[in-house]
C-alpha cells in the first residue's frame, strides 16, 4: 500500500539527520485496515537528534503480525514480546542517531484501555492523596499521552472512532494526581534538614520541585508524565510563567553555589515550589475537568473525623496537602521550622470544622461515616 508523506508532522530539531521516508517505512508492516499513529517526541516537539520515529500500528485484530512464530522479523534489530505477543520493534537507521519504534495493537485493546482510563479519572476524582494507581490500573500512560497528540496516517475516520472515548482533560488530571509533591516526600525533607543533612535534603527538594512543576505543567495541559522532557514542557507555559520557568531551570542546573550554600539552596527551593503551587491554585479553576478546589478541599476535609487524636502533625499534613487549592496555608519555610520543633505551623484550614459531623473511617479509603 502506498502510505502518505509525515516528514511535514516532524517537529524541527537542531542537529537531527536528513532521513528517507521510504527507508523509514519500510519497517512497518501495515495492513490495509489498519490505523498508522506517528507520535512520540519528534512529533511533540520534545525530540533530540537521537530520537525514534514512534509509530503505531492499530488493526482491528489480532494476525499473524502479533505472534512471536509468524512476526515478519526481516530487517529488525530487534522486537519485543510479552510471552507469544508481539509488542514492538526497533531497528536504527544506517549513517544516523535516528532509530524507528513501532508499537502493535489492535482496537478494542485501545477502547479497553480508554475505558480503563475513565474509571481510573472517576477514581481519582473522589480522592484527595497522591495517588500512583496506574501501576494497577491496566492504563499504559505513554501510549494514552501519544493517543492525545498523535497523527492517523491512515484511515483516519477508524481512528477517530477507535478514540471517541479519549478525553484530553481528564488525561492531564490523572496525570496531575500522579505527579504533585506529596506530604510523606516532604516530611522526609524535613527529617534531614533535622539531622542537618542538607545534602539529602537538597536532592529531595529538587524532586519535591520537579513533581511540583511537573504537576503545574498538567494544569496547562501536558499530557506526558515523562520527567526527563520537564523543562521543555515548561518552556511551553503561558508567557507570564516565563520567569517561573527560567527560575526553576537555573536552580535545577546550577545548584548551590559553594557547600556552604546548600542549606540556604533547600529554603530556595521550597520559596518555588511555593509559587509553583501558587500558579497551581490559579490555573486549576479554568482547566478542563480538574476537580474544583472548594470539591477538592471537601475531599480533603473528608478524610478527618471528630475522634481523631489530634496533633501538630496531622495539622501540618493537611497545612501541606491544602495548598494545591487553599491561599490559607503557611510557606513552606514556615512548616519546615514547625516540623523541625515538632509544633505546628499556623494556618487558616478549619480542620476541627471539617472533621466535626465524622465519626472514625470505614474501611481503607479515609472515607468517614
Amino acid at each position: 500500500m502506498v502510505l502518505p508523506s509525515f516528514r511535514t508532522h516532524i517537529s524541527a530539531v537542531h542537529g537531527m539527520d536528513d532521513f528517507d521516508e521510504a527507508e523509514v517505512l519500510e519497517k512497518i508492516h501495515l495492513a490495509d485496515a489498519d490505523v498508522l499513529m506517528l507520535s512520540g517526541s519528534l512529533v511533540d516537539g520534545s525530540g533530540t537528534p537521537s530520537s525514534d520515529f514512534d509509530f503505531s500500528v492499530i488493526a482491528p485484530a489480532q494476525d499473524e503480525r502479533f505472534h512471536r512464530d509468524t512476526f515478519p522479523r526481516d530487517q529488525h534489530m530487534r522486537y519485543y514480546t510479552s510471552g507469544d505477543r508481539v509488542r514492538a520493534s526497533f531497528d536504527y537507521l544506517p549513517h544516523s542517531l535516528l532509530g524507528v519504534d513501532v508499537e502493535y495493537w489492535t482496537a478494542p485493546e485501545i477502547t479497553a484501555m480508554l475505558a480503563a482510563h475513565s474509571r481510573l479519572y472517576a477514581h481519582l476524582c473522589g480522592r484527595a492523596r497522591k495517588s500512583s494507581a496506574f501501576a494497577a490500573s491496566a492504563v499504559d500512560f505513554r501510549l494514552l499521552s501519544r493517543l492525545t497528540y498523535g497523527v492517523p496516517l491512515t484511515n483516519p475516520a477508524a481512528y477517530e472512532e477507535i478514540t471517541a472515548g479519549l478525553r484530553p482533560g481528564e488525561v492531564c488530571y490523572t496525570a496531575f494526581r500522579t505527579a504533585v509533591g506529596s506530604y510523606p516526600d516532604f516530611r522526609d525533607l524535613a527529617g534531614m534538614w533535622a539531622q542537618g543533612d542538607h545534602a539529602c535534603a537538597l536532592t529531595a527538594a529538587r524532586k519535591l520541585g520537579a513533581d511540583t512543576f511537573r504537576g503545574l505543567t498538567h494544569v496547562y495541559g501536558n499530557t506526558n508524565r515523562n520527567p526527563k522532557y520537564l523543562p521543555r514542557f515548561l518552556s511551553r507555559l503561558p508567557g507570564p510563567l516565563t520567569a517561573l520557568a527560567d527560575r526553576y531551570r537555573r536552580l535545577s542546573t546550577l545548584g548551590p553555589a559553594t557547600p556552604e550554600a546548600v542549606a540556604a539552596t533547600v529554603l530556595e527551593w521550597l520559596d518555588l515550589i511555593d509559587l509553583a503551587f501558587a500558579e497551581i491554585r490559579r490555573a486549576r479553576d479554568g482547566a478542563e475537568a480538574f476537580v474544583g478546589r472548594e470539591e477538592f478541599l471537601g475531599l480533603l476535609g473528608g478524610e478527618l473525623h471528630r475522634t481523631m487524636h489530634w496533633n501538630a502533625e496531622i495539622s501540618n499534613e493537611y497545612a501541606f496537602r491544602a495548598r494545591e487549592a487553599s491561599d490559607d496555608v503557611p510557606p513552606l519555610r514556615e512548616l519546615l521550622a514547625a516540623l523541625e520543633k515538632r509544633d505546628e505551623a499556623a494556618h487558616g484550614l478549619p480542620l476541627r470544622q471539617w472533621a466535626a459531623a465524622r465519626t472514625a473511617p470505614a474501611g481503607e479509603n479515609n472515607q468517614s461515616r
